[in-house]
């Protein structure tokens, strides 16, 4: 079951959205942060962020496609 061009594109923007939120939130925490964490380390917080947000997003999706039924939208 091989996945259509339609859906590798959708996939790799909602990856890219949610490495970019993760940057936010770990330069959240540097600007706003009271934690003395070394910036050095900051790139790693903001991909470890980003792939916890993209992991929660993917579960959300899933929980919605099975209250939804498992049901494809997509007509081929």
């Amino acid at each position: 079951m091989g996945l259509s061009r339609k859906t590798m594109v959708r996939e790799w923007i909602i990856l890219a959205l949610c490495l970019g939120l993760g940057a936010h939130v770990a330069l959240g925490f540097l600007l706003h942060g009271g934690q003395n964490w070394p910036i050095e380390s900051y790139g790693y917080y903001g991909i470890f962020f980003g792939v916890f947000i993209y992991v929660v997003v993917q579960i959300g999706r899933s929980l919605w496609w099975f209250k939804k039924g498992g049901r494809s939208t997509q007509s081929l």
